[in-house]
């Protein structure tokens, strides 16, 4: 990996700069933190509606799945404090999952995508009604053997992860995710589940203005401002590339000791019966994807968003990274943006 960052700098500048001339992008941040220091902090572009409006260091990106390893690292702290082990059965909280057909469902089944619970409940269920998702999702059955098969719970998982924290602590989510892990964190202003009247000031849009058909749903969620006050970490989170960056270099050792984040991120937490296929991204520890060649799957623990942002960590070096953007590509996951910053920093490329 190349780590010349005086010299990567106004490589990686231009990289972006280009990519929002070219109309690829619009908008965009990259922050890479080295060893706890911020060796990259770097903005490009405009805000989709207004070209005046200058993407700052402060702007707010809408990050959607990237998010998903926030609310495990909660579940970490939560097991550390021993209130949940990763081998805890749901319906020991939530009663609704103590039945013949969900009994077997364990928190390490929510965490790895392994419960079968993967599909919203049927008809137009309203995303900003916890209380009703949450009954709705309950009564669903799983689609598959709980602990069978690694199957991606996209937006599912927010709430599955999300009140069987709130069962096993007596607490709220937003209470949680505030007051246990962004706080502590120093993470205040830079990460966002549920934004407030200051915060939505500093939003930028997503942008959809590639695809024929529009609005696309990213851009009917994210762009819905009742959606973005909801705490619903599975896909509406909302950050600066900086406080993703800062998440992954405060976890480990910081908000968690180093034991419990190498237990959670250590291996594939998958079945032996469901062996990962070539070019699946799906790659699952405990609520992060593992990502890197067979001989070293924890080169990069992290996860990808559906606009194109991806934030990781590199235990070998240290480092963590966070990209974020707004304009939709018809081609994700393949955004060649994200492929000209591994270029240039000696990476592989990732595709999540």
């Amino acid at each position: 990996m190349e780590k010349n960052w005086e010299k990567l700098r106004p490589v990686l500048q231009e990289i972006l700069d280009s990519e929002v001339a070219n109309g690829n992008e619009c908008g965009c941040q990259l922050c890479i933190i080295e060893h706890g220091e911020k060796v990259i902090d770097l903005t490009a572009g405009h805000d989709c509606k207004d070209e005046n409006k200058k993407v700052t260091r402060d702007t707010l990106f809408p990050v959607y799945s990237s998010g998903k390893p926030v609310l495990a690292a909660l579940a970490w702290k939560l097991m550390e404090q021993g209130i949940i082990t990763h081998d805890t059965p749901v319906g020991k909280f939530w009663k609704e999952f103590d039945t013949d057909d969900k009994s077997g469902i364990t928190i390490e089944h929510l965490l790895s995508h392994r419960a079968g619970m993967y599909l919203l409940p049927s008809g137009k269920p309203d995303l900003c009604d916890w209380k009703s998702m949450c009954e709705q999702i309950a009564a669903m059955t799983p689609r598959n053997l709980p602990g069978e098969k690694c199957h991606y719970h996209p937006l599912t998982y927010g709430w599955l992860v999300g009140h069987t924290l709130e069962l096993a602590t007596g607490r709220k989510l937003k209470e949680l995710m505030d007051n246990e892990l962004i706080k502590p964190m120093g993470l205040s202003g830079k990460l966002y589940f549920g934004i407030d009247d200051e915060a939505e000031k500093r939003v930028i849009d997503v942008d959809d203005s590639r695809f024929d058909e529009r609005p696309t749903w990213e851009t009917q969620r994210m762009n819905d401002h009742q959606i973005r006050r909801q705490c619903i970490p599975s896909f509406n989170g909302f950050a600066c590339a900086a406080g993703l960056a800062e998440f992954y270099s405060k976890v480990r050792g910081g908000l968690v000791k180093n034991e419990t984040f190498d237990f959670a991120t250590g291996k594939l937490f998958r079945s032996p019966d469901d062996p990962v296929r070539d070019n699946e991204w799906t790659r699952f520890s405990l609520g992060a994807v593992l990502r890197g060649p067979d001989d070293n799957r924890r080169m990069f623990i992290g996860h990808g968003g559906a606009a194109g942002a991806e934030a990781f960590y590199m235990p070998d070096d240290d480092i963590a990274f966070a990209f974020v953007k707004n304009r939709l590509s018809p081609n994700h996951p393949d955004h060649p943006v994200r492929d000209m910053i591994s270029d240039a920093l000696q990476i592989p490329r990732r595709f999540w």
